[in-house]
């Protein structure tokens, strides 16, 4: 009688404890839930076997980057990805580093994906990207990669290509390690509160931004222009805000790194304009979302980048 009592006060102990510990697991996993509910991950994800190869277009605008330069343009040559072309711009160097991105380019072995393109004077990211876009198709996806930083291995594309695998999807921003320390970057998805306020939020969408052309596109000019002219400074704001709101379920942020930031270049902003121009563009009507994205132009434009440049 006393084991048998014994017996079922062991069990009860044992079914309460294993009661306690399944409601703990149960609320911590509640928890998580609802810290992760707080972000906006739209839940696109790489596929494994994409159905088909998306055509890239890399787009640097380098300004004095001599000393990178070369690193930078390996990062690209090196991709393990053949659906690719290069839309290289010097804006108006004056360290020599057109001739030399001229003769790496011409080294390379892959000249005849790139178009090499030569500013007499500076005339900002902006103004180049907007006329590189417009040679573009709609559906190829630009990716902007500065002209100090370079990717973070040969896989970077192959990888873009695995989430641009769903037709749903139409902007990234990724994830990027700080150079020369390699200190892990800060980028995130937004929280949703700073969603439902994101002109005046963080901005985070700035490490090697993709997005098809045809997003782009849909950006009104007057928003790029800044007391009569195309934004001098704030040029990945400029356009990655509206591209952002234009894309609400349709942009995903990429953990994997995919660039290095290089924290050794110089700064060569004008602060003053760039927080005039920031403010400008904070100011500026929101987007709406865009029910779709049609991909295919009824007709390409006939826009020499040479000539425009």
């Amino acid at each position: 009688m006393k084991k048998a009592f014994i017996w079922v006060l062991s069990l009860l102990v044992v079914v309460s404890g294993s009661f306690a510990v399944g409601r703990f697991y149960q609320q911590h996993q509640s928890s998580h839930v609802d810290e992760r509910s707080s972000e906006l991950d739209n839940g696109f994800r790489p596929a494994d076997y994409p159905g088909e190869t998306r055509s890239f277009v890399i787009f640097i605008c380098a300004y004095n980057n001599g000393a990178f330069l070369e690193k930078t343009l390996r990062s690209v040559f090196s991709q393990l990805y053949d659906n690719y072309r290069l839309i290289y711009i010097d804006d108006g160097s004056t360290d020599g580093s057109f001739e030399l991105a001229r003769d790496c380019i011409n080294r390379s072995g892959h000249a005849s994906r790139a178009a090499f393109v030569h500013n007499d004077q500076r005339l900002g990211m902006l103004v180049n990207l907007d006329r590189a876009v417009k040679v573009c198709k709609d559906q190829e996806i630009v990716i902007i990669l500065h002209g100090q930083d370079w990717l973070a291995h040969e896989w970077v594309l192959h990888h873009l290509n695995q989430y641009y695998a769903d037709p749903d999807l139409w902007l990234t921003y990724g994830q990027y390690r700080e150079f020369p320390a390699y200190r892990m970057g800060i980028a995130r998805n937004y929280q949703l509160s700073e969603w439902k306020t994101i002109r005046q939020s963080s901005f985070m969408a700035n490490h090697l931004p993709t997005f098809y052309a045809a997003l782009f596109k849909r950006i009104k000019e007057s928003d790029l222009i800044f007391q009569g002219a195309f934004l001098p400074e704030g040029a990945e704001l400029a356009m990655l805000l509206p591209m952002l709101e234009m894309s609400q379920d349709h942009f995903q942020f990429i953990p994997e790194i995919l660039s290095i930031s290089n924290q050794r270049a110089s700064a060569l902003e004008n602060r003053d304009i760039q927080v005039q121009c920031e403010r400008y563009v904070r100011s500026l009507k929101p987007y709406s979302p865009l029910p779709t994205l049609h991909l295919e132009s009824e007709e390409e434009p006939d826009i020499d980048l040479k000539e425009e440049a």
